[in-house]
């Protein structure tokens, strides 16, 4: 998320967001904060603009924003100036003496689920890991294929955004694909020919698969701001046509690709263990998470939680919320169930095709219901919301 504060006065007013997000950008004019719009279009903003007079507020109805961005304005007590917000599709109107950066924080937060309803029905979930090792590509390889046969009426897209070669690759029967997700940057025009021609996979009738990079060189492509921007747009065509899409970025790193898709998804999934180190490791991750704006839609997935020597549900907790804003919860956990893991990774097998009643798969059917079926905050069938703005939303591209 990025907040943008607009104004030609007071300008310093609200560096004190700048201790509670990661990116907060001043502008002294609209006309700066469009062309830095322009290319931020994937990123969710948070517009503060702080107007002097009717013909501010006017000049708005003229600007093409897409359906990421949340415009508050602030000006005089004016029911004129309200009015006229109002008509054009502006989220909030307040008066300079209620714009207090504690009511602004509250309107940033909320401003994301207001996002997601403007973005549609399907569901982006971005799984990562806070260490190679702790089950990252196993939990989420699973939880897709099982979602998808289990719902036949969905369709699930699995894609790899590992920086390391993809374990996934083999997992799913394809160790030396033709094309791969590097193969997606050289795309000119995103259609679905063109991207079943470029590493896109169909498994089974609802279940579809884009194969990782095939050698650690190939991140140098991942890392390319030019491929940055195809590989969002391509995020965000998909998005349209499938309704889970599951993505894998394996350990978390602070490079722009894996910020920018974190930013774009509607869940995030922090895969960990409970112990001392891990921990550690996690804590360090959720401040990140806590100062982008990303609190509400992330969830700490704990793997192997019932293991030998580990720190129990109730420690975590409060090992994770000391010291932060927020009291971050474990919601949920898995159990160790080595017998069958052990067997199956070393054979390069899905679990959901080998044990299919093994208690790991069990409990990865209980995390989707929890997570993806049945809970309405994560995923809603509703109709997008048009307001007399989005009506006239036109996207730059």
């Amino acid at each position: 998320m990025i907040v943008s504060y607009v104004s030609k006065i007071e300008k310093d007013c609200y560096d004190s967001l700048k201790n509670e997000f990661t990116d907060v950008k001043n502008f002294t004019s609209i006309g700066d904060f469009i062309n830095f719009y322009a290319a931020s279009k994937n990123r969710d903003v948070v517009l503060l603009y702080r107007i002097e007079n009717l013909a501010d507020i006017e000049a708005l109805s003229n600007v093409h924003f897409t359906n990421n961005i949340y415009m508050i304005l602030i000006g005089d007590d004016s029911t004129e100036y309200s009015l006229e917000a109002g008509r054009i599709g502006v989220d909030k109107y307040l008066s300079s003496k209620e714009a207090n950066p504690q009511d602004i924080k509250k309107l940033i937060i909320a401003s994301q689920s207001i996002i997601k309803k403007r973005r549609g029905n399907s569901n982006i979930s971005v799984f990562t890991g806070i260490s190679g090792g702790v089950g990252t590509t196993t939990i989420v390889m699973n939880l897709a294929k099982s979602l998808a046969q289990e719902h036949p009426e969905k369709n699930v897209l699995f894609l790899d955004f590992s920086y390391t070669k993809a374990i996934s690759n083999l997992f799913f029967d394809m160790p030396q694909p033709k094309k791969t997700i590097i193969d997606i940057a050289t795309v000119q025009n995103i259609e679905m020919q063109e991207l079943f021609d470029n590493g896109l996979e169909k498994l089974s009738d609802n279940f579809y698969f884009i194969p990782g990079i095939q050698k650690h060189t190939d991140k140098e492509e991942l890392e390319k701001p030019q491929n940055i921007q195809v590989f969002l747009n391509f995020i965000m065509y998909i998005k349209e046509r499938f309704d889970y899409i599951f993505i894998d970025v394996g350990v978390f790193e602070d490079v722009d690709l894996e910020v920018d898709i974190q930013e774009i998804a509607d869940n995030i999934f922090v895969i960990t263990e409970f112990s001392i180190p891990s921990m550690s490791i996690l804590k360090t991750y959720i401040d990140i998470i806590d100062k982008s704006g990303w609190y509400n839609k992330t969830h700490i997935i704990a793997n192997r939680a019932d293991s030998y020597g580990t720190v129990t549900h109730e420690e975590a907790k409060k090992i994770l919320s000391k010291g932060l804003r927020h009291n971050f919860e474990i919601h949920y956990s898995l159990p160790n169930d080595a017998k069958h893991l052990r067997e199956c990774w070393n054979e390069a097998q899905l679990v959901v095709d080998v044990y299919p009643d093994s208690p790991f798969m069990e409990s990865i059917r209980q995390l989707s219901e929890k997570f993806f079926i049945k809970d309405p905050t994560l995923f809603e069938h509703a109709a997008k919301s048009q307001s007399s703005l989005w009506s006239k939303v036109k996207k730059w591209l």
